[in-house]
């Protein structure tokens, strides 16, 4: 997971940023818009066939070895290929390519948690794979320190260690001691059987509740699950695309000079900030697990991420740079224990694959909405984007909080 997400990670919010702005750099917030909502667009679709493909795998062969392992390979090919892209046209095909070499890879991966662990221990292990996003926060700022600036270079390093980290998973991971794939019968509600009446299980009865009560309160619960981390990455895809153009245009807001290079300075920012999402994190599974309760921590998660919007948008200095850590804190913490809750409710499911892929869309989606309401509302005037972008993203988290409020099935 900490592959997948290194894949990605240092390359959406750094190197191709930079590498627009090298490119276009009258022209960059637009730029950078183009290109997120091409390759968000792509991702999407490959996420959802990826897992439908990884499911039909495993139903064959046991087994989700072999999606990981192509789409390890197509992915390190892309990732070189976009380090030699020198103009935009080719970024975008370059980006579309490695979406989906990388969807190949990280939906089947992603799967595993549903496949090989009991709901008392998804928490924790939703939170430990989870750390891969911050930690691959961390390859962004190493990227920044050790290549300070745009070249191939970057790219190459990029894609051997994302192979590094991925290659262990494909050759001893246990895949045979995975749990059975139920067929059909087992999942669907028999013909002309109406499902059972709605009302509200309690944690421990959770269990087959999709089987008994299909379009009741297990679907209700998925999708609030669905749309409140849709607004949360909402929130995250608007920090991704933008703080450091955001950094760019204001240098002063965090004590540099106009013309200053900000690479440094994200670098070090980046990596501060690790170790406390670490923390946080690993806390907050254990404490889901211990008390079985994921709604409450993902509730202080989203929150926290709102207040974090609001200290980097109206902030200078210190209360800048400490509203952007906490803004990670907030977002992996959330997402860390939304996996755990999604986990949960589709255990035992025949197709978790594709299940996942759907809900994959709250992960990609953000990142065609976002770019797109950038471009209609500035036109990719970055002087006007800022205020109202940070206040947007603070009152998405606000909604995802109000919405896993009203989740019924899980505690």
């Amino acid at each position: 997971m900490f592959g997948a997400h290194l894949a990605y990670a240092p390359l959406l919010t750094l190197l191709l940023p930079r590498r627009i702005v090298a490119i276009a750099p009258q022209h960059a917030a637009a730029m950078a818009s183009v290109v997120m909502l091409t390759g968000a667009v792509a991702a999407s679709l490959a996420h959802i066939f990826a897992g439908r493909i990884s499911d039909g795998w495993r139903r064959r062969h046991g087994n989700r070895r072999a999606p990981i392992a192509l789409g390890l390979c197509l992915t390190v090919v892309a990732l070189i290929g976009l380090g030699f892209a020198r103009r935009v046209d080719l970024i975008i095909g370059g980006l579309i390519v490695f979406q989906v070499a990388l969807n190949l890879m990280f939906a089947p991966a992603g799967a595993l948690l549903v496949d090989y662990f009991p709901d008392r221990a998804k928490g924790r292990v939703a939170a430990l794979s989870n750390l891969a996003m911050p930690l691959a926060g961390l390859g962004t700022g190493a990227a920044a320190l050790l290549f300070p600036r745009d070249g191939w270079a970057p790219f190459v390093a990029l894609a051997g260690a994302v192979m590094l980290a991925v290659l262990p998973l494909i050759a001893v991971w246990p895949f045979a001691a995975a749990a059975p794939v139920l067929s059909a019968k087992d999942v669907l509600p028999a013909k002309n059987v109406l499902p059972a009446p709605e009302e509200p299980l309690p944690p421990s009865a959770h269990d087959g509740a999709w089987r008994r009560d299909l379009w009741g309160a297990w679907r209700r619960d998925l999708w609030r699950a669905g749309l409140a981390r849709l607004l949360v990455q909402g929130g995250a895809a608007f920090m991704m695309t933008y703080f450091y153009l955001f950094l760019v245009r204001h240098p002063g807001r965090v004590g540099l000079e106009p013309g200053q290079a900000v690479d440094g300075l994200y670098g070090r920012l980046v990596m501060a900030t690790t170790l406390v999402v670490l923390i946080v994190t690993v806390a907050a599974g254990h404490w889901s697990d211990r008390h079985r309760r994921r709604r409450a921590p993902m509730m202080a998660g989203a929150l926290a991420a709102a207040l974090a919007l609001g200290a980097v948008q109206g902030g200078h200095g210190a209360l800048l740079m400490v509203g952007y850590g906490l803004f990670q804190v907030g977002l992996i913490a959330y997402l860390a224990l939304d996996a755990a809750l999604v986990a949960e409710l589709l255990r035992g499911h025949a197709r978790p694959g594709e299940m996942l892929g759907y809900m994959n869309l709250s992960n990609t989606l953000p990142s065609i909405l976002v770019p797109l309401i950038v471009l209609g509302l500035t036109g990719g005037a970055a002087d006007v984007l800022w205020a109202p972008g940070f206040a947007g993203a603070a009152g998405c988290c606000v909604l995802a909080a109000m919405l896993v409020a009203r989740i019924r099935t899980v505690a």
